[in-house]
């Protein structure tokens, strides 16, 4: 086998490798808040943008909650001393406001830097 056929079958192995290559995943994010005398608890969530991000909600109180934000497309019902959990696709900086739908004054945001 000659000597350039070889760096010629070496190329083409390489490019292949590289055209496979899979770009690395972001990790996953995991928050948390509670809600607690009809508060979010923290209320501000911070974390890194265009990675997945999962929020854990516990409602410490004795009525249902809905935990629920437009920008981030989320609404879900938090029973009486229970704990969901969103998954939040990646999103881009800035900030998410959530709240309670069935208390609407109690709200948080998700700052995503």
């Amino acid at each position: 086998m000659s000597h350039r056929f070889r760096k010629t079958i070496v190329g083409l192995i390489c490019a292949g490798m590289i055209g496979t290559a899979t770009p690395s995943v972001a990790q996953q994010v995991s928050l948390s808040t509670t809600i607690k005398n009809k508060t979010f608890q923290p209320s501000t969530l911070k974390t890194a943008a265009n990675t997945p991000i999962t929020i854990t909600v516990h409602n410490a109180d004795g009525a249902t909650a809905e935990f629920e934000s437009r920008t981030m497309r989320v609404e879900k019902v938090v029973p009486a001393g229970g704990t969901i959990v969103v998954n939040v696709k990646p999103l881009a900086p800035g900030s998410y406001r959530f709240f309670d739908d069935f208390n609407p004054s109690n709200q948080g945001v998700l700052v995503v830097e």
